[in-house]
């Protein structure tokens, strides 16, 4: 696991409502990157679980949170 993966894993472990709000808010993430986001570090669902929700392969998934994270870390950091 990458120390950016850790970084990001470690802050929602450790955030209050009002910090991942202010990560929310200062974020900008299409509609599939928002319900990607919220299903995966907000609900803590399964990448799998994911995927069949959304109607796309895991590999989308993986895809769109690398992205996620990037943005993220910006912020976090």
């Amino acid at each position: 696991m990458s120390v950016i993966i850790k970084k990001i894993n470690n802050f929602f472990k450790t955030a209050i409502k009002t910090d991942v709000d202010n990560v929310k808010n200062q974020i900008v993430l299409t509609d599939r990157q928002q319900q990607i986001f919220d299903m995966f570090y907000i609900r803590k669902l399964d990448i799998n679980f994911i995927a069949d929700s959304i109607g796309v392969c895991p590999m989308v998934i993986n895809n769109e949170l690398k992205n996620i994270r990037q943005k993220l870390i910006k912020i976090i950091d």
